[in-house]
């Protein structure tokens, strides 16, 4: 009951897109904290479970940029989030954890 609860109150930043749009030169770190934690936790190991957690996340920076500005399964796209902001987020999000980041040649 709680996982259809918790689906159910997921499902609308599914279907739409978020309108957050981070301060000019923000670092990484704010971008996390005010855009991503709230569901994948202060720590990126998730706060809603299996895929929530950023800490064994595998992705090259390139799939990260997409999910972030596209949105995945369950996470609303952050289309407002580039340049250099979206770098600075995406090499927080490797340095969370044990975060196991391939490197990019």
């Amino acid at each position: 009951m709680k996982k259809l609860l918790l689906v159910l109150m997921l499902m609308p930043t599914v279907l739409m897109a978020s309108d957050y749009q981070p301060a000019a030169g923000a670092n990484g770190a704010q971008i996390y904290r005010e855009a991503c934690a709230a569901c994948h936790g202060d720590d990126g190991m998730g706060k809603f479970g299996l895929f929530f957690d950023l800490s064994t996340s595998v992705m090259l920076a390139d799939e990260m940029k997409k999910v972030i500005q596209q949105g995945g399964m369950m996470m609303p796209s952050f289309a407002n989030i580039n340049g250099k902001e979206l770098d600075g987020l995406v090499a927080y999000i490797q340095s969370l954890g044990d975060v196991v980041a391939v490197k990019e040649k």
